[in-house]
C-alpha cells in the first residue's frame, strides 16, 4: 500500500527526502511510551583504533559487528570480538542482562548480554542503556524489526555509516493493556535466552568431546615435521603453504593417528549443486522448494530456511549433510567446510546452490557423526588449510575427498548423536511452569533439536508482538514445551 506523504512530513525530515524517512511503522495499541521513557542512563562507547588490536590479550574490545539481529547475546568470532592492548582498555563492568545497542552501521540492532563480561569494553557505535522496569519486554520490542523500522524512519542514510546518535530514545514502545501479556512476552524471551545459552554450550561440549576421544586414543607412533619434499610438492599439485604447515600436520597426523582407523568420502557419497536456469526465488511459502545456500547454514551448522524456490527439479529428496565449500566470511577459510544435518522429515525437498556439497547415500547416524565432526575446531583447521583461493576461499571436490575421518566405535557414534540431535519427546507444560519445563527440555536435548526448538518460539514471540502493535488483545498465550 503506498503512502501519501505530507509537506509537514517534508519538513519534520528536515527537507530530507530520502524514502527510508518514511516508512513507518503503524502502532494501533492505545499505550504508546517513549523508550526514553525506561532508560535511566545511557553509556557510551570509545574507540581504541586498529593500532592497539593485538593478537592475545586477556582485555577484548567489541565491535558493532557482534550485534547481530540473529541472536540475543553477542555474537562473538575473531572479527567481531578483538584482542587489544590493556593500556588502551577502559573499564565498563559489564553485566549479565546490560543491553548493548547499534548507533552506527547495523542501526538499531540490539543485544542482552548474558554473562558478565568484566574484560570486555565496546566501541564508539554501541551505547549501553540502563533499563529497570520491564527490562525484558522493551528489550523483546526492541529486537523485532518494526522497532529498527521506526529508528530507520528517523535516520537519513549516509554513504558508509548511519549515525542514529540518540534518536532511538524517541522509538515507540507500545503496551498492551493487560499485564499477563508483557508477562508472557517477559517468559518467552527468558526461553529463548536460555535456549541460546544451552545451545552455546553444548556446541563447547560436543567439541571437547570429540578432541578428548581423538586423543586419548592414539596410536604410539610419533610426528617427526620436516619441509615438504619435492615428491610431495608434485604429489598435491601445490605452492601454497596450507597443507604443508605443521599445524596442519599435526591434526593431519592426530586423525589417521586415531586408534580404530580412519577412512575417507567415496564419490559416490557427494553431490554438488546448482542453480537452476528456470527458477522462481522468493519468501513466498507456496512455492515448491526451500532454497538453500551458505548464507543460511551458520557457524554452529544449524539452518535458517527461509527463502523459497520454484524450478523444475530439486535435488535434496532424503536426508543429507549439507557442506559449504566456498565462502568470504573470515578470510583465513576457516568458515569453509561447515556442515548442517538436513532432516527430510522435518523440512522437506529442497534445492542447494553451487554453494554447498550434498552428502548423502549414508545413514543418519553416519550423517550426523560427520556434520559434528566437520563444525569441531579440529576440522575447522584442518578445512582451512586445504581452501584454495584469496577473497573467496573454496574446498574443491578432490580436497572433500582428501579430508580423514575417524572410524568411531559405536558408543562414541551414539554419543555424539544424543549431544547433536536425538529428537527428544516433549513434556507436558502449564502456565505456571512452562518456563521451568522449557529449561529442563532443553538440558537433555541435541543442539539441532534446540535450534528447532528456538525458531518455534521466536516465531511465536514475533506472531505476539505484531498483536501487541495491531492492538489485538486476543492474543492466544501457548505454555508448552517448544
Amino acid at each position: 500500500m503506498s503512502t501519501i506523504i505530507s509537506i509537514n512530513d517534508i519538513l519534520k525530515n528536515k527537507m530530507v527526502l530520502s524514502a527510508n524517512n518514511y516508512n513507518k511503522s503503524k502502532i494501533s495499541t492505545i499505550c504508546q511510551k517513549k523508550l526514553s521513557d525506561f532508560v535511566e542512563s545511557v553509556d557510551k562507547g570509545k574507540e581504541v583504533g586498529s593500532e592497539n588490536y593485538v593478537e592475545k590479550s586477556q582485555f577484548k574490545f567489541i565491535r558493532t559487528s557482534a550485534i547481530d539481529d540473529s541472536y540475543i547475546s553477542i555474537y562473538m568470532d575473531n572479527n567481531s570480538v578483538v584482542n587489544i592492548n590493556p593500556k588502551s582498555f577502559i573499564a565498563y563492568d559489564l553485566k549479565k542482562g546490560d543491553i548493548l545497542i547499534c548507533k552506527d552501521s547495523n542501526v538499531g540492532g540490539v543485544v542482552k548480554l548474558d554473562r558478565d563480561y568484566k574484560n570486555y569494553m565496546f566501541s564508539a557505535g554501541i551505547n549501553r542503556l540502563h533499563i529497570n522496569h520491564y527490562k525484558n519486554y522493551i528489550f523483546a520490542i526492541m529486537k523485532n524489526y518494526r522497532f529498527k523500522r521506526q529508528l530507520e524512519s528517523m535516520v537519513p542514510k549516509g554513504t558508509t555509516l548511519m549515525h542514529a546518535k540518540n534518536l532511538y530514545l524517541d522509538c515507540i514502545i507500545p503496551f498492551p493493556k493487560e499485564e499477563i501479556i508483557i508477562d508472557y512476552v517477559q517468559k518467552l524471551v527468558n526461553i529463548i535466552e536460555n535456549k541460546e545459552n544451552i545451545l552455546k554450550k553444548k556446541v563447547i561440549d560436543i567439541n571437547r568431546f570429540i578432541m578428548e576421544e581423538i586423543k586419548s586414543n592414539q596410536n604410539d607412533n610419533i610426528l617427526i615435521y620436516d619441509y615438504p619434499s619435492f615428491k610431495e610438492v608434485l604429489a598435491l599439485k601445490r605452492l601454497d603453504c596450507g597443507e604443508y604447515t605443521k599445524d596442519f600436520k599435526q591434526n593431519d597426523f592426530l586423525i589417521k593417528n586415531y586408534r580404530h582407523g580412519f577412512f575417507y568420502l567415496s564419490k559416490n557419497n557427494v553431490k554438488s549443486g546448482n542453480t537452476p536456469p528456470k527458477r522462481y526465488i522468493s519468501k513466498k511459502e507456496n512455492l515448491k522448494y526451500y532454497w538453500i545456500t551458505p548464507t543460511v547454514v551458520s557457524d554452529n551448522g544449524t539452518i535458517s530456511l527461509v527463502d523459497r524456490i520454484d524450478c523444475d527439479n530439486n535435488n535434496i529428496k532424503s536426508n543429507c549433510a549439507l557442506v559449504i565449500n566456498r565462502t568470504s566470511k573470515g578470510g583465513f577459510g576457516e568458515y569453509c567446510g561447515i556442515t548442517a544435518f538436513y532432516d527430510y522429515g522435518v523440512f522437506g525437498e529442497a534445492q542447494h546452490n553451487q554453494g554447498i556439497y550434498q552428502i548423502k547415500n549414508m545413514e543418519d547416524r553416519e550423517l550426523i557423526v560427520l556434520t559434528s565432526l566437520m563444525n569441531c575446531e579440529l576440522y575447522r583447521k584442518y578445512c582451512a588449510s586445504l581452501t584454495l583461493g584469496s577473497k573467496m576461499k573454496e574446498l574443491k571436490l578432490n580436497n572433500i575427498l582428501s579430508i580423514p575421518y575417524p572410524n568411531f566405535p559405536d558408543d562414541v557414534k551414539d554419543r555424539i548423536v544424543e549431544m547433536c540431535y536425538n529428537k527428544m519427546n516433549k513434556d507436558v507444560a502449564n502456565e505456571s511452569n512452562f518456563v521451568e519445563k522449557n529449561f529442563e527440555w532443553d538440558s537433555n536435548a541435541g543442539i539441532l533439536d534446540i535450534y528447532q526448538s528456538l525458531v518455534k518460539v521466536k516465531n511465536i514471540l514475533n506472531d505476539v508482538i505484531e498483536k501487541i502493535y495491531s492492538g489485538d488483545e486476543s492474543i492466544d498465550k501457548i505454555y508448552a514445551v517448544f
